[in-house]
Protein backbone atom coordinates (compact mmCIF):
# COMPACT_ATOMS: atom_id res chain seq x y z
CA UNK A 1 0.00 0.00 0.00
CA UNK A 2 1.71 3.53 -0.88
CA UNK A 3 1.95 6.14 1.85
CA UNK A 4 2.12 9.76 1.04
CA UNK A 5 5.53 10.24 2.14
CA UNK A 6 6.91 8.33 -0.99
CA UNK A 7 4.14 9.64 -3.38
CA UNK A 8 5.00 13.30 -2.65
CA UNK A 9 8.46 12.21 -2.86
CA UNK A 10 9.10 9.88 -6.17
CA UNK A 11 8.67 12.75 -8.07
CA UNK A 12 12.30 14.11 -7.15
CA UNK A 13 13.99 11.60 -9.64
CA UNK A 14 13.79 14.20 -12.04
CA UNK A 15 16.26 15.96 -10.17
CA UNK A 16 19.36 16.38 -12.07
CA UNK A 17 23.24 15.22 -11.08
CA UNK A 18 24.64 18.76 -11.79
CA UNK A 19 21.60 20.31 -9.32
CA UNK A 20 22.13 17.69 -6.58
CA UNK A 21 26.15 18.32 -6.77
CA UNK A 22 24.94 22.25 -6.42
CA UNK A 23 22.74 21.37 -3.61
CA UNK A 24 25.77 19.78 -1.23
CA UNK A 25 27.12 23.57 -1.22
CA UNK A 26 23.66 24.80 0.40
CA UNK A 27 22.80 26.06 3.83
CA UNK A 28 21.33 22.75 5.89
CA UNK A 29 18.00 23.11 7.08
CA UNK A 30 16.92 25.14 10.06
CA UNK A 31 16.21 22.91 13.08
CA UNK A 32 12.81 21.93 14.26
CA UNK A 33 11.64 20.30 17.28
CA UNK A 34 10.91 16.62 16.80
CA UNK A 35 6.99 16.16 17.48
CA UNK A 36 6.79 13.36 20.42
CA UNK A 37 6.25 10.00 19.44
CA UNK A 38 3.37 9.62 22.56
CA UNK A 39 0.98 11.53 24.32
CA UNK A 40 -1.38 10.42 26.84
CA UNK A 41 -4.54 12.24 27.91
CA UNK A 42 -7.73 11.98 29.72
CA UNK A 43 -9.02 9.28 32.80
CA UNK A 44 -11.86 7.51 31.46
CA UNK A 45 -12.36 3.53 32.34
CA UNK A 46 -12.15 2.67 28.49
CA UNK A 47 -8.81 3.09 26.52
CA UNK A 48 -8.37 4.25 22.94
CA UNK A 49 -4.54 3.38 21.91
CA UNK A 50 -4.05 5.08 18.18
CA UNK A 51 -1.13 4.28 16.08
CA UNK A 52 0.55 6.23 13.41
CA UNK A 53 1.74 5.71 10.31
CA UNK A 54 4.46 7.01 8.56
CA UNK A 55 3.17 10.27 7.88
CA UNK A 56 1.10 12.48 10.52
CA UNK A 57 2.23 11.12 13.57
CA UNK A 58 0.61 11.85 16.81
CA UNK A 59 -0.50 15.32 15.23
CA UNK A 60 -2.40 13.29 12.80
CA UNK A 61 -4.88 12.24 15.37
CA UNK A 62 -5.87 15.47 17.22
CA UNK A 63 -9.30 15.64 15.82
CA UNK A 64 -9.97 11.78 16.94
CA UNK A 65 -8.52 11.87 20.39
CA UNK A 66 -10.54 15.02 20.92
CA UNK A 67 -13.69 13.37 20.13
CA UNK A 68 -12.99 10.55 22.36
CA UNK A 69 -11.65 12.67 25.19
CA UNK A 70 -15.39 14.80 24.91
CA UNK A 71 -16.81 11.06 25.50
CA UNK A 72 -14.84 10.68 29.01
CA UNK A 73 -12.03 8.30 27.60
CA UNK A 74 -8.32 7.69 27.62
CA UNK A 75 -6.59 8.05 24.93
CA UNK A 76 -2.72 6.86 23.96
CA UNK A 77 -1.48 8.36 20.65
CA UNK A 78 1.49 6.34 19.72
CA UNK A 79 3.65 7.07 16.32
CA UNK A 80 5.76 3.83 16.05
CA UNK A 81 8.12 5.59 13.47
CA UNK A 82 9.19 8.51 15.42
CA UNK A 83 10.15 5.87 18.34
CA UNK A 84 12.25 4.25 16.07
CA UNK A 85 13.79 6.95 13.73
CA UNK A 86 17.25 5.49 14.63
CA UNK A 87 16.96 2.10 14.82
CA UNK A 88 18.75 -0.57 12.86
CA UNK A 89 14.93 -2.85 13.65
CA UNK A 90 12.11 -1.28 11.90
CA UNK A 91 10.40 -4.25 11.45
CA UNK A 92 6.47 -4.35 11.79
CA UNK A 93 7.41 -6.63 14.74
CA UNK A 94 9.93 -4.56 16.20
CA UNK A 95 7.63 -1.66 15.95
CA UNK A 96 4.50 -3.74 17.81
CA UNK A 97 6.83 -4.27 20.53
CA UNK A 98 7.94 -0.75 20.75
CA UNK A 99 4.27 0.23 21.13
CA UNK A 100 3.87 -2.62 23.41
CA UNK A 101 6.61 -1.47 25.85
CA UNK A 102 4.69 2.18 25.68
CA UNK A 103 1.26 0.38 26.91
CA UNK A 104 3.32 -1.56 29.75
CA UNK A 105 4.35 1.84 30.79
CA UNK A 106 0.81 3.24 31.12
CA UNK A 107 -0.69 -0.24 32.44
CA UNK A 108 -2.92 0.06 29.05
CA UNK A 109 -4.95 -3.83 28.60
CA UNK A 110 -7.92 -4.63 26.97
CA UNK A 111 -7.62 -1.26 24.74
CA UNK A 112 -9.60 -0.39 21.50
CA UNK A 113 -6.73 0.15 18.80
CA UNK A 114 -6.54 2.10 15.93
CA UNK A 115 -4.49 2.42 13.03
CA UNK A 116 -4.00 3.84 10.15
CA UNK A 117 -2.06 2.86 7.25
CA UNK A 118 1.39 1.64 7.89
CA UNK A 119 0.48 1.82 11.74
CA UNK A 120 -2.48 -0.90 11.11
CA UNK A 121 0.65 -2.92 10.55
CA UNK A 122 2.18 -2.17 13.64
CA UNK A 123 -1.54 -2.68 15.78
CA UNK A 124 -2.14 -5.97 14.04
CA UNK A 125 1.23 -7.55 15.21
CA UNK A 126 0.68 -6.13 18.51
CA UNK A 127 -3.00 -7.96 18.92
CA UNK A 128 -1.32 -11.02 17.60
CA UNK A 129 1.94 -11.01 19.98
CA UNK A 130 0.56 -9.18 22.82
CA UNK A 131 -3.24 -10.04 23.06
CA UNK A 132 -3.76 -9.08 26.35
CA UNK A 133 -3.29 -5.26 25.35
CA UNK A 134 -5.85 -5.16 22.76
CA UNK A 135 -9.65 -5.63 22.71
CA UNK A 136 -10.66 -4.96 19.60
CA UNK A 137 -8.48 -3.64 15.88
CA UNK A 138 -9.75 -0.87 13.90
CA UNK A 139 -7.83 -0.55 10.35
CA UNK A 140 -8.27 3.12 8.85
CA UNK A 141 -8.48 2.50 5.05
CA UNK A 142 -5.97 -0.56 4.86
CA UNK A 143 -5.81 -3.97 5.29
CA UNK A 144 -3.23 -6.80 6.70
CA UNK A 145 0.17 -5.32 5.70
CA UNK A 146 3.04 -8.67 5.35
CA UNK A 147 5.32 -5.87 5.39
CA UNK A 148 6.78 -2.15 4.26
CA UNK A 149 8.20 -2.70 1.11
CA UNK A 150 6.82 -0.84 -1.71
CA UNK A 151 7.98 -0.74 -5.22
CA UNK A 152 8.34 3.40 -5.27
CA UNK A 153 10.95 3.03 -2.62
CA UNK A 154 13.49 3.07 -4.60
CA UNK A 155 17.28 4.20 -4.40
CA UNK A 156 16.34 7.91 -6.13
CA UNK A 157 14.59 8.04 -2.54
CA UNK A 158 18.05 8.88 -1.34
CA UNK A 159 18.42 12.45 -3.31
CA UNK A 160 15.18 13.86 -1.05
CA UNK A 161 18.08 15.37 1.33
CA UNK A 162 20.18 16.80 -1.29
CA UNK A 163 17.42 18.31 -3.36
CA UNK A 164 15.81 20.07 -0.08
CA UNK A 165 18.98 21.75 0.27
CA UNK A 166 18.63 23.37 -3.13
CA UNK A 167 17.60 26.91 -3.78
CA UNK A 168 13.67 26.33 -3.88
CA UNK A 169 14.01 22.60 -3.01
CA UNK A 170 12.46 22.64 0.15
CA UNK A 171 9.42 24.65 -1.35
CA UNK A 172 9.25 22.49 -4.13
CA UNK A 173 8.99 18.72 -1.72
CA UNK A 174 6.42 21.09 0.80
CA UNK A 175 4.00 21.52 -2.81
CA UNK A 176 4.81 17.85 -3.98
CA UNK A 177 3.82 16.39 -0.37
CA UNK A 178 0.82 18.67 -0.06
CA UNK A 179 -0.35 17.54 -3.50
CA UNK A 180 -0.32 13.84 -2.23
CA UNK A 181 -1.83 14.49 0.90
CA UNK A 182 -4.73 16.20 -1.55
CA UNK A 183 -4.83 13.31 -3.88
CA UNK A 184 -5.01 10.41 -1.33
CA UNK A 185 -8.44 12.61 0.50
CA UNK A 186 -12.17 12.65 0.11
CA UNK A 187 -12.66 15.21 2.11
CA UNK A 188 -10.53 19.06 1.82
CA UNK A 189 -11.56 21.19 4.36
CA UNK A 190 -9.60 19.08 7.02
CA UNK A 191 -6.40 20.57 5.24
CA UNK A 192 -5.97 23.86 6.88
CA UNK A 193 -3.07 25.63 7.15
CA UNK A 194 -2.30 24.21 10.56
CA UNK A 195 -2.52 20.22 9.38
CA UNK A 196 -0.60 21.10 6.43
CA UNK A 197 2.23 22.48 8.94
CA UNK A 198 1.70 19.65 11.23
CA UNK A 199 2.22 16.75 8.77
CA UNK A 200 4.57 18.73 6.37
CA UNK A 201 7.33 20.76 8.63
CA UNK A 202 8.66 17.89 10.67
CA UNK A 203 9.50 15.51 7.37
CA UNK A 204 11.22 18.38 5.94
CA UNK A 205 13.23 19.52 8.82
CA UNK A 206 14.80 16.06 9.70
CA UNK A 207 13.98 14.50 5.83
CA UNK A 208 17.66 12.94 5.95
CA UNK A 209 17.30 10.53 8.95
CA UNK A 210 13.62 9.94 8.27
CA UNK A 211 14.82 8.99 4.24
CA UNK A 212 17.28 6.27 5.62
CA UNK A 213 14.72 5.18 8.55
CA UNK A 214 12.15 5.03 5.44
CA UNK A 215 15.01 2.90 3.12
CA UNK A 216 15.54 0.67 6.01
CA UNK A 217 11.79 -0.28 6.44
CA UNK A 218 11.99 -1.18 3.07
CA UNK A 219 14.51 -3.67 3.61
CA UNK A 220 13.39 -4.93 6.67
CA UNK A 221 12.16 -8.51 7.27
CA UNK A 222 9.56 -10.05 9.05
CA UNK A 223 9.84 -12.79 11.58
CA UNK A 224 6.26 -14.19 10.72
CA UNK A 225 3.85 -14.31 7.96
CA UNK A 226 1.15 -12.33 7.26
CA UNK A 227 -1.29 -16.23 7.19
CA UNK A 228 0.26 -17.01 10.87
CA UNK A 229 -0.51 -13.52 11.90
CA UNK A 230 -3.97 -13.67 11.01
CA UNK A 231 -4.34 -17.16 12.73
CA UNK A 232 -3.31 -15.31 16.14
CA UNK A 233 -6.19 -13.05 15.90
CA UNK A 234 -8.48 -13.92 18.71
CA UNK A 235 -10.37 -10.29 18.57
CA UNK A 236 -12.83 -8.22 16.44
CA UNK A 237 -11.30 -6.42 13.66
CA UNK A 238 -13.03 -3.74 11.98
CA UNK A 239 -11.94 -2.43 8.63
CA UNK A 240 -12.78 1.02 7.72
CA UNK A 241 -12.50 2.23 3.88
CA UNK A 242 -12.97 5.74 2.68
CA UNK A 243 -15.77 5.51 -0.46
CA UNK A 244 -14.18 8.26 -2.09
CA UNK A 245 -12.09 7.79 -4.82
CA UNK A 246 -8.39 8.55 -4.07
CA UNK A 247 -5.07 7.87 -4.45
CA UNK A 248 -3.88 5.45 -1.48
CA UNK A 249 -5.67 2.71 -0.29
CA UNK A 250 -5.41 -0.74 0.99
CA UNK A 251 -4.98 -3.66 -2.43
CA UNK A 252 -7.38 -6.29 -3.10
CA UNK A 253 -4.77 -8.90 -1.29
CA UNK A 254 -4.45 -6.98 1.89
CA UNK A 255 -8.12 -7.13 2.60
CA UNK A 256 -8.40 -11.13 1.31
CA UNK A 257 -5.59 -11.81 4.24
CA UNK A 258 -8.44 -10.72 6.50
CA UNK A 259 -10.95 -13.30 5.18
CA UNK A 260 -10.19 -16.13 7.34
CA UNK A 261 -11.35 -14.29 10.50
CA UNK A 262 -14.17 -15.04 9.57
CA UNK A 263 -17.04 -13.30 11.43
CA UNK A 264 -14.24 -11.40 13.65
CA UNK A 265 -14.07 -9.14 10.42
CA UNK A 266 -16.01 -6.33 9.62
CA UNK A 267 -15.98 -3.86 6.67
CA UNK A 268 -16.96 -0.43 6.98
CA UNK A 269 -17.51 2.02 3.70
CA UNK A 270 -17.39 5.52 5.05
CA UNK A 271 -18.99 7.73 2.00
CA UNK A 272 -17.07 10.81 0.56
CA UNK A 273 -13.85 9.75 2.80
CA UNK A 274 -10.40 9.21 1.36
CA UNK A 275 -7.68 7.93 3.03
CA UNK A 276 -7.78 10.00 6.02
CA UNK A 277 -11.02 8.63 7.82
CA UNK A 278 -9.68 10.23 11.50
CA UNK A 279 -9.07 13.25 9.92
CA UNK A 280 -12.11 13.90 7.15
CA UNK A 281 -14.68 12.51 9.27
CA UNK A 282 -13.89 12.24 12.96
CA UNK A 283 -16.69 12.72 14.08
CA UNK A 284 -18.53 9.46 12.75
CA UNK A 285 -15.01 7.63 13.63
CA UNK A 286 -15.21 8.09 17.42
CA UNK A 287 -18.93 7.06 17.19
CA UNK A 288 -18.01 4.53 15.64
CA UNK A 289 -15.18 3.23 18.29
CA UNK A 290 -17.56 4.04 20.96
CA UNK A 291 -20.69 2.23 19.61
CA UNK A 292 -18.93 -0.42 19.08
CA UNK A 293 -16.83 -1.08 22.07
CA UNK A 294 -20.10 -0.50 24.02
CA UNK A 295 -21.92 -3.27 21.88
CA UNK A 296 -19.30 -5.30 22.65
CA UNK A 297 -19.40 -4.96 26.83
CA UNK A 298 -22.67 -5.58 26.59
CA UNK A 299 -23.01 -9.21 24.59
CA UNK A 300 -19.85 -9.80 27.03
CA UNK A 301 -21.69 -8.97 30.16
CA UNK A 302 -24.94 -10.57 28.65
CA UNK A 303 -22.95 -14.00 27.65
CA UNK A 304 -21.71 -14.28 30.91
CA UNK A 305 -22.92 -16.67 33.38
Amino acid sequence: MPTTLPFALRTCRRATISAVLAGLAAAPLAAQAAPPAVTVAGRGPATYVLVSGVVGGVAGYRRLEARLLERGHRVVVVDPYQLSLDSADVSFAALARRVEAVLAAHDVSGATVVGHAHGAGVALRLAANSPERVTALYFLDVGALASHRSPILGSTLRLVPLIARLPGGRSFLRRRFVRGLRESAGRQEWLDAATRHAYVEPVLSDIGRIVRMVIRLNRAAEPDSLPALVARLRVPVTVVLGDAPHTAGPEPPELAALVPLGPLLRIERMPGVGHFPHEEAPDEVARMLVASRGAGLARHVGGAP
